[in-house]
């Protein structure tokens, strides 16, 4: 176990996670007397699939629609959907979080596009900044449940399983999630009397829809078509790339610009998430060679052999562990060894997949990490902890969902 306490003192001294993992593989396989020359075999084989080039794909295809007018029509279309319900705004936030997510893949970069747009408006409208920001930041884990979603595929590749089947067992705890937002939404309008936004008209709904039409094709097309088997997870992202650089291509003035700070982008997501893969390749090699997964697996399974209780167990680990690191990060180093505890207890690998991604969505809003509530308390310039009083409630929100998601495994796996 002296390998766990390497990689958590290497983590609490803040060095990279990926440059973290590489290191205490090093030290153990030195210990164990295993040649290094293996090291840089293994971090090459773990990053040498043709199923991780989605990961750059599908980043640099969210990069794009951020970049373009695409999120404008998203939100027009949101509004004349659920803004005339009290507290319009806030369902609105919710809603488009829904749209953009289906583009994105990724819970930080939607939380960093949303938080500019729908902070300041809520705050003109009268509502309180910190709730706006809690709502912003809630709703922006849709994105790693909706797909495409870059945890998704970073799951399916360490565990082996269909990508497709991700994500198709996402979308309907992703809808599930984002209705249980909008009810809190509406919990709070009602007791603070928060305004509606317009009333409601279907000519609008209809003006609003031919706009955001071409757009909201984009992910039904790339997601479609993964579905339906047409194509690979790498080729959907890579159409989706396609369609929505025509988007960015409206805008001629500031084409270069826009296409230099998406690739930059793109390059630096992509740098970090292959470092942590390559990282995650060496240690999880090393691990599967000493048996550890499971042995911890056989541990539990004497110490607890109640399979509702060890579900709960392996809940209450997967939500301490988003607590202090980043979803992909958590996926890569940990998912390998809880997987033969959850198949202990006969959760399918499809709906553990869509658990992970819940229990980790709710890591990135609760502190010390807090990746995407720390995102939108920066851009707004808000303090985390005023933020917290509210968020507190949509993090209970999601810990419903969660329950509801874990005991009815319909809501993932329908299709099987």
């Amino acid at each position: 176990m002296y390998i766990i306490a390497i990689l958590l003192i290497l983590i609490f001294l803040g060095s990279p996670i990926g440059f973290s993992l590489m290191i205490t593989a090093s030290i153990a396989m030195y210990i164990e007397g295993i040649d290094l020359i293996t090291v840089p075999i293994q971090m090459f084989s773990g990053t040498n699939s043709i199923v991780l080039l989605a990961i750059p794909m599908f980043i640099l295809m969210g990069e794009i629609m951020s970049l373009s007018n695409i999120s404008k029509s998203m939100i027009d279309l949101a509004s004349s959907l659920v803004g005339w319900i009290r507290g319009g705004l806030a369902h609105v936030n919710v809603t488009t979080s829904m749209f953009m997510a289906e583009m994105s893949g990724s819970a930080v970069a939607d939380a960093a596009v949303m938080s500019k747009v729908f902070v300041p408006q809520m705050k003109n409208k009268g509502y309180p900044a910190e709730f706006a920001a809690s709502v912003t930041a809630s709703s922006a884990t849709l994105g790693i449940i909706i797909p495409p979603s870059i945890p998704m595929v970073l799951y399916g590749v360490s565990t082996n399983s269909s990508i497709k089947d991700l994500f198709i067992a996402g979308i309907f705890p992703g809808i599930l999630l984002g209705v249980a937002f909008m009810v809190t939404n509406y919990i709070f309008a009602k007791k603070n009397n928060y305004p509606k936004d317009h009333k409601f008209s279907i000519t609008e709904v209809l003006r609003t829809l031919t706009i955001a039409f071409f757009p909201l094709m984009i992910p039904i097309i790339v997601v479609g078509s993964l579905i339906m088997g047409l194509i690979t997870p790498t080729e959907a992202a890579a159409v989706g790339v396609f369609l929505s650089s025509f988007f960015l291509l409206q805008d001629r003035k500031n084409l270069f610009s826009n296409v230099k700070i998406a690739l930059t982008n793109t390059v630096k997501q992509t740098s970090v998430v292959m470092m942590i893969v390559a990282g995650s390749s060496v240690i999880g090699q090393f691990l599967a060679n000493e048996q550890l997964p499971q042995q911890i697996a056989m541990s539990l399974s004497s110490l607890v052999d109640t399979p509702i209780i060890l579900i709960l167990v392996l809940n209450l680990f997967l939500l301490l562990l988003g607590m202090f690191l980043h979803a992909s990060a958590a996926i890569i180093i940990v998912v390998p060894i809880l997987l033969p505890i959850a198949a202990l207890v006969g959760i399918d690998p499809i709906h553990f997949g869509v658990i992970v991604c819940l229990n980790l969505g709710i890591g990135q809003q609760t502190p010390p990490v807090a990746s995407v509530l720390l995102t939108v308390c920066s851009t707004t310039n808000l303090k985390v902890n005023k933020v917290m009083s509210y968020s507190k409630w949509y993090i209970l929100t999601m810990f419903v969902v969660l329950i509801i998601v874990t005991f009815v495994p319909w809501f993932s796996i329908w299709f099987k």
